[in-house]
């Protein structure tokens, strides 16, 4: 039997809202961003732990100003964010699906 963890989105959406951004799409541990900068993986380990990752795509200098939004916001303060690295989106082979590539 398979383990499934909850999975709270209030504090993320808060988060997120909080810069400008809303929830595009949560997918079992991603929470996709509207703008697709960055993605928000939960760290079932810790609670309140998130790993963020940036789109390859998105330049240094704005995933710098980025991150440091993230940091600054109040309602970052009571969560544990980890900047693990970027993603890319590719197109999958198979059809209307895609692939995420993360390099940490």
């Amino acid at each position: 039997m398979t383990n499934v963890s909850y999975r709270s989105l209030t504090e993320i959406k808060d988060l997120i809202e909080d810069l400008g951004f809303a929830i595009s799409y949560p997918y079992d541990d991603l929470v996709f961003i509207d703008s697709n900068a960055f993605l928000i993986q939960f760290d079932d380990s810790k609670k309140f732990s998130y790993f963020i990752h940036f789109n390859s795509e998105l330049k240094k200098g704005a995933s710098e100003d980025l991150k440091k939004q993230l940091i600054e916001s109040p309602k970052a303060k009571k969560l544990n964010l980890v900047f693990k690295g970027t993603y890319t989106i590719k197109q999958s082979e198979a059809e209307e699906q895609i692939d995420l590539v993360f390099e940490d």
